[in-house]
């Protein structure tokens, strides 16, 4: 892998960045060559969804070679594409030795209809071969179903839903296992009733849906085994290589002169900012075209980004930013599905246990993983004044005279205020501003911030000696903090350019319905009409012998377990099971 990237980085660094998205197909010849493709499998809870549900899924990135889990992209995109090629949504999901996951609540205003999930990677860009599975969306809440409306008798799909009182038997379907064994305590359950499922074998990354086994025919999913094969192939693109993303998200742009077309872009510094308290500041440098990168290893919580040409004449530039990756499609072939009347009362009674599911959403609520905290990009610790520890000032230039040392304001080389820190004895005067930075935003202007209100302002920390960031040079930092965190909100100014950032999902936790004996008898008075059992996305099997417990709904019917995953070496592996819920009647 450490042979590959240092590749990467040669070629790279002809193009005057390290951070390109793609190169001309004479400089990434060598990369088609040296690193392998790569192949994604999705593992999503089912093929037939109502408005008011969720899709889940799970992202396995292969080596194509190995089929091995792949650890070169960090970053891959999953759509909803309609049949028009209407894109439903894209979403960005990162990576983590080459496992992803996510979902997507479907909405009252997406209509009903036949979509594909589309799943692949940048650098899958290349071989035009990427993962397209079937998804059919009913919602009842549109008046217009002629999508799903069979034009003639003929067309309509067997629908008769079976008597729900037929037992299941606890049978596994004809798929592979390998040395995976999967057992269940029981075939048939009541209501509300622990099941619990024994799984022996293989050590492996994989993951787990329980879903009620629908009663009519719907696309059918692509397992582990065998999506390799089902692939979507289209032209390979011959005008340039998209490069993976090996770090996390990839920004790129280019600055355009407002003022001159012979106006230099080379060397020219872009501030690129995450404003907030747990705030994200990074500098790029364009190349001759005006083209920069910026790679996003960090987490970050808000899509708020804002960016700024850095100098005297940055409002002769304009930003503009370079789309996010997506992947043309043409010609996809999208699975005969349609509804008749019989269906009616079988619809009514899905979207009511919808509704009720969501109206108690308060009280089953998931979770999301708490993002780690961002470390400041200085490292050196500076001089931190707290102004609440101290007689608070009006102005921010008596804060400076009464508080704050080694630093002061100035009326600089051009008759403006700036704020000047006095760097240590020895050090090199590069006569070069000092970079002041509030709530997260670079403020080139200092006479902004010295006009702000002083008793708004919580913190001021002061970094003494000289700040390379990159290839830019600061004669020492100042980092305020703002008591509301929202200095940029009113800041009113041209040279800054506010952008939407496209936010990776969250890595959320499930939320894990229980009835055991000793919780609160409350719960029983709460309606359960959940048809998704249990999802486990991140089912990491490393012992001999694994126990997933979950409990049944008071929705009777047939229930299919789905496991789906690979095993260390890379083996697919995929196990469906199937078990029966009753009511005490249906026992009886």
């Amino acid at each position: 892998m450490k042979k590959l990237v240092a590749l990467l980085f040669v070629i790279l660094f002809q193009q005057s960045s390290v951070f390109a998205q793609a190169v001309a197909p004479s400089e990434g010849e060598k990369l088609l060559e040296e690193i392998p493709e790569e192949k994604i499998f999705v593992h999503y809870n089912s093929s037939l969804l109502f408005a008011g549900e969720y899709l889940y899924y799970r992202l396995y990135t292969l080596n194509s070679e190995t089929g091995e889990l792949s650890g070169l992209s960090k970053v891959a995109y999953l759509d909803l594409v309609a049949e028009k090629d209407t894109t439903i949504f894209q979403q960005k999901i990162l990576l983590e030795n080459g496992l992803g996951q996510g979902d997507f609540f479907i909405p009252t205003d997406v209509p009903s209809g036949k979509y594909k999930l589309l799943a692949y990677t940048n650098w899958m860009r290349n071989n035009g071969a990427f993962f397209a599975g079937d998804v059919v969306i009913i919602n009842p809440y549109r008046g217009d179903q002629s999508a799903l409306t069979a034009q003639t008798p003929q067309d309509s799909l067997k629908s008769e839903i079976p008597a729900e009182k037929i037992p299941v038997a606890n049978k596994t379907s004809g798929s592979k296992e390998g040395d995976l064994k999967m057992t269940l305590n029981n075939s048939i359950f009541g209501k509300r009733e622990k099941v619990a499922i024994e799984i022996k074998g293989d050590a492996g990354k994989y993951s787990l849906s329980v879903r009620i086994k629908d009663s009519i025919n719907i696309p059918e999913k692509f397992s582990s085994n065998n999506f390799s094969n089902n692939l979507f192939s289209q032209a390979k693109h011959l005008d340039s290589i998209y490069l993976p993303e090996l770090r996390g998200n990839l920004l790129s742009g280019k600055i355009i002169s407002n003022t001159s077309e012979t106006a230099k872009l080379a060397g020219r510094k872009v501030a690129f900012s995450i404003p907030g308290e747990s705030y994200i500041y990074k500098v790029a440098t364009t190349d001759r075209n005006g083209k920069f990168y910026i790679n996003l290893d960090e987490p970050y919580a808000t899509s708020e980004a804002l960016l700024q040409v850095i100098g005297k004449d940055s409002e002769d530039f304009k930003i503009v930013l370079d789309p996010t990756p997506h992947m043309e499609i043409s010609d996809l072939n999208f699975e005969d599905f349609f509804i008749n009347p019989n269906l009616k009362e079988w619809i009514v009674d899905r979207s009511v246990y919808n509704q009720i599911e969501n109206a108690y959403y308060s009280v089953k609520p998931d979770t999301l993983k708490a993002l780690v905290q961002t470390e400041p990009f200085y490292t050196v610790q500076p001089e931190l004044y707290d102004l609440d520890a101290y007689t608070r000032f009006n102005t921010i230039k008596e804060t400076f005279v009464e508080i704050i040392k080694y630093s002061y304001l100035s009326s600089g080389r051009t008759g403006k205020p700036e704020i000047v820190v006095r760097q240590p004895e020895g050090a090199t005067k590069y006569y070069l501003p000092a970079l002041l930075i509030v709530d997260g935003l670079m403020v080139q202007d200092h006479e902004l911030f010295i006009d702000y209100p002083a008793k708004a302002v919580q913190s001021i920390a002061i970094l003494r000696n000289n700040f390379f960031l990159g290839s830019q040079i600061f004669a020492g930092i100042i980092d305020v903090k703002t008591i509301e965190g929202d200095f940029w909100e009113n800041l009113n100014s041209e040279k800054i350019k506010s952008i939407e950032l496209e936010m990776p999902l969250p890595k959320r936790y499930y939320f894990r319905q229980s009835y055991e004996e000793n919780l609160s008898l409350a719960k029983e008075r709460i309606p359960d009409f959940r048809t998704q059992l249990h999802w486990e996305p991140s089912l990491n099997f490393n012992s001999e012998k694994e126990t997933v417990e979950f409990f049944t709904s008071d929705v009777s019917g047939k229930y299919e377990i789905q496991l789906e995953g690979f095993t260390e070496e890379g083996d697919p592996v995929s196990i469906k099971k199937e078990f029966s819920v009753l009511s005490q009647e249906q026992k009886l």
